[in-house]
């Protein structure tokens, strides 16, 4: 292994993709691979201009054969379509997968990632968001005859609703009061639904404008409301949360890892990481 670590960045060209690229350098990292999907338009780019700094050296190039060759860990920030892509030419490097709303099947093939090198997988990479999930399990099962809503707000462009992060808060809150978040959560609300259950858990999806990201947590009684909230207001908290981890998991043995792990959360049953 080299003096510094040596990242490769598959996603490189996105929002998240760039500013990883922009922060590796001062992370500590070597980046020597910034990957985008066959076809992208941005293949042949200094992945430094690509991201608004200096040239550093490293054309973007695509998914496939040699890729990732000189890497010791991997982040993917990319789409579903580009974690396939680009599973096969891993070879036991290290990943830490930010890729949310994945199929159950592309779960599966991240998953199988773990026999052979170490994963960690997060549906957020930010520090506060993980101790907002510890904190709402705390709280729903301190006030299990509460009710429980979920709202998150998303720019424009977000693919997947509710987001990777919504279903992380809902598992957390719901596996507090030994409840199976899918089986309960409400996703939106609209007609003559009736009366609100003891049970379910809402969820309600926003999309406007260039929002990074928002989630809140509302817990309610009578007589009184806890609202638990995050707002990011910059994707480096993002960035460098990934980078954390890339650097935490380098050294573990195969298996799967979460954020969790990273920040030393325990107490509640994890919620999934895997979408």
């Amino acid at each position: 292994m080299s003096a510094a670590p040596r990242l490769a960045v598959l996603g490189a060209s996105g929002r998240l993709g760039r500013r990883l690229v922009a922060l590796a350098g001062p992370a500590g990292f070597d980046l020597v691979a910034a990957v985008v999907g066959q076809g992208s338009v941005h293949l042949g780019v200094d992945a430094g201009l690509l991201a608004g700094i200096a040239p550093c050296g490293v054309a973007v190039s695509p998914a496939g054969a040699g890729a990732f060759d000189a890497a010791d860990v991997v982040i993917d920030v990319s789409l579903p379509e580009g974690t396939d892509e680009a599973l096969a030419w891993l070879a036991g490097r290290a990943l830490v997968c930010g890729v949310t709303g994945r199929t159950a099947s592309q779960d599966d093939r991240v998953s199988s990632h773990a026999a052979s090198a170490p994963l960690l997988t997060a549906t957020n990479f930010s520090a506060g968001v993980h101790v907002l999930a510890h904190l709402a399990a705390e709280a729903s099962a301190a006030l299990p005859a509460y009710d429980l809503e979920i709202v998150e707000l998303h720019h424009r462009h977000k693919r997947d609703a509710p987001s990777g992060t919504a279903r992380t808060l809902g598992e957390a809150v719901a596996r507090a009061r030994e409840l199976d978040f899918d089986a309960v959560a409400l996703h939106g609300r609209a007609g003559a639904v009736g009366p609100r259950t003891d049970v379910e858990i809402g969820v309600h999806a926003l999309r406007m404008g260039d929002v990074v990201g928002e989630h809140e947590v509302w817990i309610a009684g009578e007589g009184e409301r806890l609202r638990l909230g995050h707002v990011a207001t910059s994707r480096d908290a993002f960035a460098r949360g990934a980078l954390r981890a890339a650097h935490w998991v380098l050294d573990k043995a195969p298996g799967t890892y979460t954020m969790r792990d990273v920040l030393g959360l325990s107490g509640y049953p994890a919620p999934s990481e895997a979408r």
